[in-house]
């Protein structure tokens, strides 16, 4: 009886709140009652228990977050559940209800690894949950993940810092489920879903991406779904975990931006793509990683670099991205799938692949070397900047140069079975790089760069639509290195054709250098831009020797091919045949002829006329020996003279060259007496001088103008003897300033600075004759020498002195009348003359050299002279005025050369 009692005790202390039983109290039970009521018990206390063990899990299943104590995850007081959350537990931060709350940080003081079971952030719209995992901590979430899961709500989550993680393994993870999401995946922080991301998921809720710093969201796929929609990629990685067609989708206009820092898309091994909208933008670069495939079937806009490191980046239907800075394609960049004919990228670099497929790529502001291979059966155009290539590309649609550049940067590198056009404002340079293309239509500029030596071949045929053929060309001889033009089919139409010289000096030709081989037909005509227009032909230099183009050769005169040629086609009669100069070479033959010509010296009657000559009146009426004379002048005079003359020239020179000169000399002087005695008079002077002279050069190949300007200083020394012989000696120094043109070729040099010395000396002796009359029988001796500095001419034609001095003999005979008289200012004086001079060079002209090539000018040796003139002294010889005119011709050709 006792135990029966004891029993029903126990069993209402354990369950009085859920059984009800009454109050305790003796009953009498037999042994069956006993048992029956023992095994009610039992069974009552078990479901006791059980349901208390129910209760006691339900209430604890949930930790809220309240932070108040501190925003430290792993701080018990700061949680419902007085403790941090457990594994499988569900987790709100951002309650209804809750006090205000902190962030929650997991992380604080050193990395913690937690794992809970639902997660979610922001689920009221009265409280934000903002949750940060940082310093390496990992968050493990098994359970359904979501930010901002009410309407109304607002959450934010923060993964920063290396090694700090949150993966959510199970389900579909939701940023902005019915309310406001953020998460912000920073500094190399990662976000793991092992299914898809989803972006703001309800019309009402709106869900926002920002990755940047390294940070990375592996995922399956990131959708935009129907609310508001923001990615932001600023230095960001987006890995791919499966192969999905639609990995990136339901963006449209600027939901997917890429900031500065670019977007990573790794696929992995995968292949994935983009929907028709979900098009990327922003001011950022796209780089593609890893083995698989990205698909891109929307158009872009992001202005960045588009990087494809390995695998393939693929343009798809509407795919483009035209507005990116330039492709990198070290993997393969794939344009064949697209609905256009073709699409458009500004510049191509890497050394991976271009598939074309049947579609054709347009570089619109190229810039860079690609050096992989384009296959396929499209074609490229470029429409501006500069493309080079540098593979060995084998695609064989048309390749077409509308502007821009199309360059070489290897041998081979254009396609071979590609069909070449360059429109007009398009360039194809070969860059010094042998090529051979299918066919070739020209209406630009078809330049083959480097050093002469680079062939161009045409293995069909050769259009001409008024293009330009830059070709570079060492001009020398027959058989000179030059760039070829090679055509094994036929041409057509017109060209033009532009010669550059590298480095050749020159030479004469027989069969000329061979600029252009035809095999075919050559029915296409080439024209040279030449340097300058010589009898209706252009004309290149090099060196001294001019180049026109000429169709056929010497020897094959049926070859159709075109040659370089320095040497004379049908010359005049008065021009025999042989090499082809340049228009500077006939100035440079006679520059040094006219600074010689500028630094003559006068002869002494030129000089001062007879100022220290004059006899006394009383002798001039006598008719006394001009031997008595005294002189008439004072012991010191100041003097100046004018001088000017007109030359018509003919020189023995290489061109053939003639000119005509005109020049004009102002001098000065100042000359004092040093030495007197019965004997005579010595004086000394010094004289200063500026000259012009203007030489007007005619040749067949090409009229010019050389135009001198000259100043210099001297000194003279001057014995007068009583008995009428005379010395005098004369020492002149010139500096000289040039300008020489050419009619053909302007401006050959400008201010070239020269130099001259001379030195004269001349004796005589008056003889009188009676009545005022004497004879003065005189020679004279004059070493002339000029310099000027070499100088290269417009056309790189290296121009020097090689020997530029005249030595000069003169011998003469004036007849001298004098009269003296008195008037009111003293005694008066005249003196008239005539004289006849022969001179005679001794030396052999001038040399200059005209690149290595030397050309020789030299005036007829023996010239003679007739002039006259006179002196008119008054004030007792104070004041005097003297002049002379006097005609030179050569005596060898007096109507060629005169002055």
């Amino acid at each position: 009886m006792r135990e029966c009692i004891g029993a029903a005790a126990t069993i209402r202390r354990q369950s009085d709140d859920i059984l009800r039983r009454s109050p305790n109290r003796t009953r009498h039970c037999s042994p069956g009652t006993h048992r029956t009521r023992m095994l009610r018990l039992l069974l009552a206390s078990l479901l006791v228990v059980a349901l208390s063990a129910l209760f006691t899990r339900s209430a604890s299943a949930q930790a809220n977050w309240t932070g108040l104590t501190s925003n430290d995850w792993m701080a018990g007081g700061n949680w419902t559940t007085a403790a941090p959350p457990i594994p499988g537990q569900t987790v709100n931060i951002g309650i209804l209800g809750a006090p205000p709350q902190r962030e929650t940080i997991l992380g604080v003081g050193g990395p913690f690894s937690v794992s809970v079971g639902t997660m979610s952030i922001g689920n009221s719209g009265a409280t934000a949950g903002n949750l940060t995992i940082q310093n390496g901590s990992t968050l493990t979430s098994t359970g359904s993940s979501r930010i901002g899961i009410s309407a109304g709500s607002t959450g934010v989550v923060t993964v920063t810092g290396t090694g700090s993680q949150w993966s959510i393994p199970g389900g579909t993870f939701f940023v902005g489920f019915l309310g406001a999401g953020t998460l912000n995946i920073q500094n190399d922080g990662r976000v793991v879903t092992g299914a898809g991301t989803v972006l703001a998921n309800n019309a009402s809720s709106s869900g926002t991406l920002n990755i940047s710093g390294g940070g990375i969201l592996e995922t399956q796929s990131l959708r935009g779904a129907a609310g508001a929609s923001q990615a932001n990629f600023d230095n960001g990685i987006l890995r791919a975990t499966a192969s999905n067609a639609t990995f990136i989708n339901g963006f449209s206009g600027t939901k997917l931006n890429i900031l500065a820092g670019g977007l990573t898309i790794d696929t992995g091994a995968f292949t994935v793509g983009t929907d028709a909208t979900s098009a990327f933008t922003g001011a950022g670069g796209l780089t593609k990683i890893g083995s698989g495939t990205l698909n891109l079937a929307a158009s872009s806009l992001y202005a960045g670099q588009t990087v494809i490191q390995a695998g393939i980046l693929a343009l798809t239907g509407a795919g483009a991205i035209s507005n990116s800075s330039r492709v990198v394609a070290n993997g393969t960049f794939d344009i064949s799938g697209i609905t256009a004919g073709g699409t458009s990228i500004q510049s191509l670099a890497g050394g991976g692949g271009v598939s074309l497929g049947a579609k054709n790529l347009t570089f619109t502001n190229a810039n860079d070397t690609f050096a992989g291979v384009i296959g396929g059966t499209g074609g490229l155009t470029v429409s501006a900047g500069a493309q080079t290539l540098s593979g060995a590309n084998t695609y064989n649609g048309a390749t077409n140069v509308t502007g821009g550049t199309l360059r070489a940067g290897a041998a081979n590198t254009f396609s071979a079975a590609s069909a070449f056009n360059v429109a007009a404002g398009g360039t194809l340079d070969l860059a010094g790089f042998n090529q051979t293309l299918t066919s070739l239509g020209n209406a630009g500029t078809v330049t083959l760069g480097g050093a002469p030596g680079t062939t161009l071949t045409v293995v069909g045929n050769y259009v001409g639509n008024g293009g330009t053929v830059q070709l570079n060309t060492r001009l020398g001889g027959d058989g000179s290195p030059t760039d070829l033009l090679r055509v094994q089919g036929s041409t057509s139409g017109s060209s033009l054709l532009r010669i550059t010289n590298v480095g050749g000096t020159g030479a004469q030709t027989t069969e000329g250098i061979k600029v252009i081989d035809v095999a075919g037909a050559s029915n296409g005509s080439f024209s040279l831009l030449g340097s300058y227009v010589l009898h209706g032909e252009q004309a290149v230099v090099g060196g001294a020797y001019a180049y026109t183009l000429q169709k056929n050769g010497i020897a094959t005169p049926g070859d159709g091919d075109w040659y370089l040629r320095s040497s004379l086609i049908n010359p005049p009669v008065s021009v025999p045949p042989g090499p082809l100069y340049q228009p500077g070479v006939p100035l440079y033959e006679n520059y040094a002829q006219v600074l010689l010509g500028m630094n003559d010296l006068p002869t002494l009657q030129q000089r001062v006329g007879n100022r220290y000559w004059g006899g006394s009146d009383a002798m001039a009426r006598a008719g006394a020996a001009a031997a008595t004379a005294v002189a008439a002048s004072a012991p010191t005079a100041f003097w100046g003279r004018i001088e000017g003359g007109h030359s018509d020239l003919q020189p023995s020179n290489t061109t053939g060259s003639t000119y005509k000169a005109d020049h004009f000399k102002v001098q000065t002087g100042l000359d004092g007496l040093v030495l007197e005695n019965e004997r005579g008079r010595l004086i000394v002077g010094l004289t200063a001088q500026y000259g012009l002279t203007t030489a007007n050069v005619a040749s067949f190949f090409g009229n010019g103008r050389i135009r001198v300007q000259g100043t210099g200083v001297g000194s003279t020394l001057t014995w007068y003897g009583d008995n009428g012989f005379y010395v005098d000696g004369q020492a002149q120094s010139m500096f000289y300033r040039s300008d020489l043109s050419s009619v053909l070729a302007d401006t050959l040099t400008h201010g070239n600075e020269g130099f001259g010395y001379a030195f004269s000396a001349e004796t005589g002796k008056r003889i009188g004759i009676g009545n005022g009359w004497s004879l003065t029988p005189q020679a004279q001796l004059s070493y002339s020498k000029v310099a000027f500095d070499s100088f290269a001419d417009r056309f790189g034609a290296q121009v020097a002195l090689r020997d530029g001095d005249s030595l000069l003999g003169r011998a003469g005979l004036a007849l001298n009348h004098q009269r003296t008289w008195n008037d009111a200012t003293g005694i008066v004086r005249s003196d008239v003359y005539g004289i006849a001079n022969l001179r005679y060079e001794f030396l052999n002209g001038t040399n200059v050299d005209v690149a290595g090539i030397g050309f020789a000018n030299a005036q007829d040796r023996l010239w003679g002279s007739i002039g006259g003139g006179g002196t008119y002294s008054w004030a007792n010889g104070r004041y005097a005025v003297f002049g002379e005119v006097s005609y030179n011709a050569s005596l060898n050709n007096s109507s060629d050369n005169r002055n």
